[in-house]
């Protein structure tokens, strides 16, 4: 494992060298913009101003303070550490897979830990210099202390994951769910079963607490440094974003011809995903379930979600290795599902590539590759649920 890691890591230091390169040639950059909005909100950090007076920059000022070497040490230096992460991430997986799956042997832990380490789509999106792989380890990490039953701890890392990315909210309710409530899970039937999802008991209440102290504590610290700015930016933006650039959500064209987006508009968008998302809480909130569970939310928050890029894919591919032993598929399965997946992807860059450098009229079917693309993910998912057979028993 430790040789995989090496090679991973290299792999990952050689494209952040070829992105220089490209970055001064090409006008298809391989830099991603986010990188260049993370770096000069680290300089207004560093000039002892606010990261938001940066214009786009919606994030955490963690971020901001974490790339603050960018400038007095490489421009690259987060590009590094968001690779770290990925190599964090592999650790993780490979801990969590032999820790629920008490029957699997080490080398099928490493292989699920590989799926993620020589992933391309992960690879490219950290040297990029995308910040997701900061908020995928910090998921992973907060099943990790679950599957411990260090509750508060685990709770603690959850709250930062929010600050760090809304996204991990979703995860919230299953999480809480799959610590059991009663010492056996076979106390669990009839109408104790359902009143079983919400009561609280002292796990429950760790979890609660150490996810409400961290947020609560940053957000406050945060509040003090930057005001209602920081408020407005990095939460309340997420909740009223409209993008009208090409992007692979469905409901791209859409925010394309609108002028504004009504709140009736809003929670027509919304509903789907909240329901589904509430739907595979209860049907998967369990510990046998649970990274099952945070795998098919994190497909649906990514499928549904109004604006949608590439590095959003970090949500699900970090989370779907650790369920690998629990799906059974073969190998001519597995490639032809990924291969529905990549060629809705790539018919999707055409037209995008078409409207971006070359000026042309192409929205409608920027539009349309991505409701093509939307149906790809929803087959894909349907199929692991289908191919979803659990092994690991209830603790």
């Amino acid at each position: 494992m430790l040789a995989h890691l090496g090679i991973a890591l290299t792999a990952r230091l050689l494209l952040i060298s070829y992105a220089e390169i490209q970055d001064k040639v090409s006008e298809v950059q391989y830099t991603d913009i986010d990188y260049r909005v993370f770096t000069d909100a680290a300089r207004h950090v560093m000039k002892s101003g606010s990261p938001y007076e940066r214009y786009t920059y919606r994030y955490s000022p963690l971020i901001a303070y974490l790339l603050i070497p960018n400038l007095v040490f490489h421009p690259a230096w987060g590009k590094f550490v968001f690779s770290v992460l990925d190599i964090v991430v592999a650790v993780l997986i490979k801990q969590i897979v032999k820790l629920h799956y008490k029957s699997v042997t080490e080398s099928c832990a490493e292989k699920c830990a590989l799926v993620w380490l020589y992933n391309p789509l992960a690879i490219v999106i950290s040297t990029r210099g995308n910040g997701d792989s900061l908020a995928a380890v910090l998921v992973v990490l907060t099943l990790l202390l679950l599957k411990k039953e260090n509750y508060l701890l685990a709770g603690a890392v959850h709250g930062l994951a929010i600050h760090t990315r809304l996204y991990p909210i979703a995860f919230s309710l299953a999480m809480y769910t799959s610590i059991p409530l009663f010492s056996s899970e076979k106390n669990r039937s009839g109408l104790w079963r359902i009143v079983s999802y919400f009561m609280p008991n002292y796990n429950r209440v760790k979890l609660v607490v150490g996810c409400l102290l961290t947020l609560s504590s940053l957000t406050y610290v945060f509040y003090k440094l930057y005001g209602y700015q920081y408020v407005d930016e990095s939460v309340l933006f997420h909740l009223r974003r409209h993008d009208i650039r090409h992007n692979f959500s469905v409901y791209f064209y859409h925010q394309y011809l609108s002028t504004a987006t009504s709140m009736y508009q809003r929670l027509l968008t919304v509903t789907p995903q909240l329901a589904l998302l509430l739907t595979l809480s209860l049907l998967y909130g369990s510990p046998r379930d649970l990274l099952f569970c945070t795998m098919c939310q994190a497909v649906v928050l990514v499928a549904y979600n109004s604006v949608l890029t590439c590095q959003y894919f970090v949500w699900f591919l970090s989370l779907l290795p650790l369920c690998l032993p629990d799906l059974k598929l073969s190998r001519p399965q597995c490639v032809t599902l990924g291969c529905l997946w990549l060629v809705a992807q790539l018919a999707w860059l055409l037209p995008a590539y078409w409207l971006e450098f070359r000026g042309r009229n192409t929205f409608l079917y920027v539009w349309l590759q991505g409701i093509a693309f939307f149906c790809a993910n929803m087959a894909v998912l349907a199929r692991l649920i289908r191919a979803y057979r659990p092994r690991a028993k209830l603790q």
